[in-house]
């Protein structure tokens, strides 16, 4: 069974819910003091694939200031490590060029906050001009790691059903869903056993 968690509103422009969303846009394109880091110069907005796809088509239609867009993947895959605990690999690829720019990392769903953390530690070795992140979804209620979003379009108070899994407005499940109008909740699919290793490890470097 699919739940609705947030539509958009009839009539709406382009976007999951003018209100919510567009703040968060406001508070970029207006030059709030987090924003103001910008300095009013271009901005180069890079998207975690796929989750961002929607989010950032709406953010820059939505924000009057120059900007340059582009993509970046970061991959988890989990293996079985022995004695039913769970190893989860972070394969970081991009060719975004960071250096001296204002850099504004999009991002579907934070929960634990590993894979961000690692990316902006990547980023931050590039010496950007400034960094800030804006984040559809925020869960801090899951994080393992103390990381926080400049801007959250939605922020969940408390940790979600554990049966439960977000879909829609480019959030997927096995590449399902994505294109729903809105946020909604599907039954989680059965996992494997508790227990996780985190390991990360980055492309020519060791593993942490």
């Amino acid at each position: 069974k699919l739940n609705v968690v947030v539509a958009r509103s009839a009539g709406a422009a382009p976007g999951l819910h003018g209100g919510r969303l567009l703040t968060a846009f406001d508070e970029i394109a207006a030059g709030s003091p987090r924003a103001r880091a910008f300095g009013g110069g271009e901005i180069c907005v890079a998207g975690l694939t796929k989750s961002c796809l929607v989010f950032m088509g709406d953010l820059i239609r939505a924000v009057p200031l120059d900007m340059t867009c582009h993509f970046l993947q970061a991959s988890s895959l989990r293996e079985q490590a022995g004695a039913g605990t769970l190893r989860t690999d972070i394969v970081y690829s991009t060719e975004i060029p960071y250096g001296g720019r204002h850099v504004l990392l999009l991002e579907g769903v934070v929960d634990t906050g590993i894979t961000l953390n690692f990316l902006l530690d990547h980023i931050r070795e590039h010496r950007p001009e400034s960094l800030k992140v804006c984040v559809l979804i925020d869960k801090p209620g899951e994080r393992k790691v103390d990381v926080r979003p400049d801007w959250a379009v939605y922020t969940a108070s408390e940790p979600m059903n554990g049966d439960r899994f977000i879909v829609g407005y480019g959030l997927d499940l096995a590449e399902h869903y994505r294109g729903l109008p809105f946020l909604g909740t599907i039954p989680r699919p059965v996992g494997p056993a508790e227990g996780r290793k985190i390991t990360i490890s980055r492309p020519g470097g060791p593993e942490q």
